[in-house]
């Protein structure tokens, strides 16, 4: 995001802490602010529209009344005619905000509930299973209706999953919003991480870690990057031995896989 778009973002994140630093937080806020952003994600003139700093606030707000007064939760319509209000490099950052905004109030939600670092696990393992599935995969990156996909994803956590869980899934399953299901789905994964001031580190093993080993490497790898870090494991065989760990962008690794890739680079090069 440029820096207009950044400060907006904050803007409406101040906003959404605040609506969410109760004891106890509805779930319909964080639905309903998605359930915008579900509307603004198929309709272009729209979001378009209440993007565009030029047109007058009072107007953009009466179309968010007429559209959604009737049937959204009062904080999360407050929060999207404030939005609206702001100045956004890209009519994307709007709706990326709103995005955030709700998955910060879902976060909210299950952290109040005791259950965020459960919805945080759910999540990641739901992404990688689509990764790792060719016909899911090919399913949810398909031209079925968003409704198909919101169905598959019901099918397959059903009440098995947190509420949370569902919903978010469900959420990126049906509006991906330019990326692949499983990078949304991580990018959800990350707002729940801030949530708990925490950032996710994906680790690549060739077997299984004990709790003992987990422990040791969280601890080592928090004080390596020198904030807390909650690491989401991943079996891979093919990486031989040794670990690779990726950190938002940053990638270290140190299996033998990828020596042996190094060197046949070198013998080729």
């Amino acid at each position: 995001m440029l820096q207009s778009s950044r400060l907006s973002l904050q803007k409406v994140l101040a906003q959404i802490d605040s609506a969410v630093s109760g004891t106890t937080v509805d779930a319909a806020i964080g639905a309903d602010l998605l359930s915008i952003v579900t509307v603004l994600s198929e309709d272009v003139s729209l979001r378009k529209s209440l993007a565009d700093a030029s047109l007058d606030p009072q107007a953009k707000t009466g179309v968010l009344d007429s559209l959604f007064g009737s049937r959204t939760d009062d904080r999360a319509l407050e929060i999207a005619r404030s939005a609206a209000g702001f100045h956004w490099a890209h009519t994307q950052d709007f709706v990326t905000a709103l995005e955030v905004a709700g998955v910060t109030a879902l976060a909210a939600r299950a952290q109040t509930e005791t259950r965020l670092g459960r919805v945080e696990e759910e999540l990641f393992r739901f992404a990688r299973t689509i990764e790792s599935d060719h016909e899911l995969g090919w399913a949810f990156g398909s031209d079925r209706a968003p409704s198909a996909k919101r169905a598959l994803v019901q099918d397959l956590l059903g009440s098995a999953a947190a509420e949370e869980t569902v919903l978010l899934a469900s959420q990126a399953a049906a509006h991906p919003r330019g990326l692949r299901v499983a990078e949304t789905l991580d990018n959800f994964g990350e707002v729940l991480a801030a949530r708990q001031r925490r950032a996710v580190a994906e680790v690549v093993v060739a077997k299984p870690l004990t709790p003992q080993q987990q422990d040791r490497l969280t601890q080592s790898l928090s004080r390596s990057y020198g904030r807390e870090l909650v690491l989401h494991v991943v079996v891979d065989p093919d990486v031989v031995g040794g670990v690779r760990v990726q950190v938002g962008d940053e990638v270290m690794s140190g299996t033998i896989a990828d020596r042996l890739s190094d060197v046949r680079r070198r013998l080729t090069s």
